[in-house]
């Protein structure tokens, strides 16, 4: 049965070969709107033109596709994380995404359509860029680094558990039937701003398991970085009883 250690209670002993896993929240894939911040903000400090708005002289890009790129970045970050495609439903969308890219060719062209978008002028200055950098990295370094750590689950031989380091809390169980799964990745996420092709990734385990005494319990642990990994790890500790 679980047992649950109040504040001020010594936590369970280190057990050699034991785990933690961390979950994180979707900001934690922001990277990718720092880095694309970052990227623009170098451009445009390099090669930006100065223009005088009232009295004062803005830096900014010649270039309508600088502040294009970055937006297009931002916004498809903050969408993907959202609306997750998983499974069937990924192949849906790209199988979607490909009838619209032939209807739209075979309706009225892409070169319309890419006319279109030259005529969008979108220019940010210097400061904008620097601005939604520090911002975005601050708060990415806070999840990533910090507000993950608030809580985290444990794996220690024959053992699983969750701890809180703030309040002390610690809550840890003895499973039965104990089944641990990897949910299929979303394209996108997992893979792409997983950084999978870093030797990263991340993904969502699922964990089961029956509790002496009678009950079940599940969790899901949500963005956990090389998944694959974990799972194999997991799986060995809880079978060393």
């Amino acid at each position: 049965m679980a047992t649950t250690h109040a504040s001020g209670s010594a936590a369970p002993a280190s057990v050699p070969g034991s785990m933690r896993i961390y979950e994180y929240s979707d900001m934690v894939y922001w990277w990718a709107i720092w880095f694309a911040a970052l990227v623009c903000m170098l451009l445009t400090a390099a090669f930006g033109e100065s223009i005088v708005i009232g009295d004062k002289a803005l830096k900014v890009h010649s270039s309508p596709w600088v502040g294009i790129g970055f937006m297009a970045i931002m916004f498809s970050t903050l969408i993907f994380t959202h609306l997750r495609a998983r499974g069937i439903y990924a192949i849906i969308l790209i199988l979607s995404l490909a009838v619209i890219g032939l209807v739209v060719h075979m309706a009225i062209g892409w070169t319309f359509i890419w006319d279109l978008v030259t005529l969008v002028k979108v220019h940010m200055n210097l400061a904008y860029y620097v601005v939604t950098f520090f911002i975005s990295i601050i708060l990415w370094f806070y999840i990533t680094f910090i507000h993950s750590r608030f809580t985290y689950g444990f794996v220690n031989p024959g053992e699983i558990g969750w701890r809180s380091p703030l309040t002390g809390q610690v809550e840890n169980y003895r499973p039965l039937n104990f089944s641990v799964v990897k949910r299929s990745d979303d394209i996108v996420v997992h893979t792409l701003l997983g950084l999978r092709f870093l030797g990263l990734g991340t993904g969502d385990i699922e964990v089961k398991f029956d509790v002496p005494g009678g009950g079940s319990q599940s969790h899901v642990f949500r963005n956990v970085w090389r998944p694959d990994v974990k799972i194999g790890r997991m799986e060995k500790l809880i079978q060393a009883r």
